[in-house]
């Protein structure tokens, strides 16, 4: 969208004269335009045409025609249109009373908003009022009537240039301040992503912290997976709750292991048990979806989306799908045992997501024991209890 007190003042005086004056009067604009370039907006046959101009006679021309005169403006006399006023060596002739029926051409004076010079209109009139839709014995123009046209144009020239100037300062300050808005709010949201990213670091160091005590107890390396870090990207309780999640999820990691020779234990995503108050709310987030960490059934799919892919490659690989087989494909692996304990631990959420729909997870249904145990144990209960 472009807004017309945006455009060059030049271009919204002819816009104004061409729809102020009746058809049949021709029309030229001479006006600069970002302080360095000369413009010319001709009006014949109810058509607008801008041009630069370039020519070095055309400009020496302009250049003294927009020197400060002390009228605003003046009726010049008509010697073939503009040549009068347009030619080096030929000047306005001086106005009398014989020659008053040539001077029909209103030339107007605008002070640039560029420079100390001014932009030029010229309006070639017939020499009646005709054109103003009298026809009372083809008035002619006087000096009377000249005055009033004149004054009542360019005093109309000059209210729409004012009143364009007025918007144009208005919303140059209305966008200024919208984007000084802008930036702030960019500002405030590199800011709190920063503090996020900061609460995050401060979050995570804390975690390795708690279990740093527990390596040494255990004499075990406890790591978090790269997902494990960032589920803890949201939390938002205090420290003690924070302590028991990681020790109580680096326990049951280490239980998984037990009769094992590994030294490096690795506490995966899903062994972090988080409830709803743990975790930072995000108050834009208007279909109020949960977190991942939130919703058990979830973390539960991403297991069995893993444990489906581990089995297919266990297949692919011509191995028999077994918890042996089946760990090693895990990513990242983990051990038979740990496979099991999962499937155990949401034996309930595992059903939930059958249940929804029964076609999921094929090859883990047909071919891996203890998957199908889990889903039998669970038919059974509902059935026996």
């Amino acid at each position: 969208m472009e807004f017309s007190f945006t455009k060059e003042p030049g271009i919204v005086l002819i816009n104004h004269l061409s729809s102020l004056i009746p058809s049949g009067a021709d029309m030229y604009v001479y006006f600069a335009i970002n302080g360095t370039r000369l413009m010319r907006a001709d009006y014949k046959n109810s058509e607008i045409i801008f041009k630069e101009i370039t020519d070095d006679d055309e400009l020496s021309r302009i250049i003294d025609l927009r020197k400060p005169r002390k009228n605003p403006y003046s009726w010049e006399l008509n010697t073939d249109k503009l040549s009068s006023v347009l030619t080096d060596n030929q000047r306005a002739i001086q106005f009398n009373i014989s020659n008053e029926e040539d001077h029909i051409i209103l030339s107007m004076r605008f002070n640039s908003i560029y420079d100390k010079e001014n932009d030029l209109a010229y309006i070639c009139f017939r020499p009646d009022l005709g054109i103003f839709g009298i026809d009372a014995g083809r008035i002619s123009l006087n000096t009377d009537n000249k005055t009033i046209i004149a004054n009542i144009i360019y005093k109309s020239c000059i209210s729409v240039l004012k009143s364009a100037q007025s918007d144009l300062s208005s919303f140059n300050s209305f966008t200024s301040k919208t984007k000084q808005a802008i930036d702030s709010v960019k500002v405030y949201k590199e800011k709190l992503k920063q503090l996020t990213e900061e609460h995050h670091k401060n979050t995570v160091m804390l975690a390795q912290n708690f279990i740093s005590g527990l390596s040494f107890k255990f004499n075990k390396s406890f790591v978090f997976t790269d997902e494990c870090i960032n589920s803890l990207r949201n939390f938002s309780s205090d420290l003690p709750r924070l302590q028991s999640i990681v020790e109580k999820a680096a326990i049951y990691a280490y239980n998984l292991t037990l009769g094992q020779n590994v030294q490096i234990i690795t506490i995966e995503e899903e062994y972090l048990e988080f409830i709803q108050s743990d975790i930072q709310k995000d108050i834009e987030v208007s279909t109020k979806r949960k977190s991942i960490v939130e919703d058990e059934n979830v973390r539960a799919e991403i297991f069995l989306n893993r444990l489906e892919n581990a089995i297919k490659r266990t297949i692919a690989n011509k191995e028999k799908p077994i918890g042996k087989n089946v760990c090693k494909y895990m990513q990242p692996a983990i051990t038979s045992a740990a496979i099991t304990l999962y499937l155990k631990k949401y034996i309930k959420n595992i059903n939930e997501i059958i249940d929804i729909d029964p076609s999921k997870f094929p090859q883990s249904r047909k071919s891996f024991k203890p998957f199908q145990n889990v889903i039998l144990s669970s038919k059974l209960s509902k059935h026996t209890g």
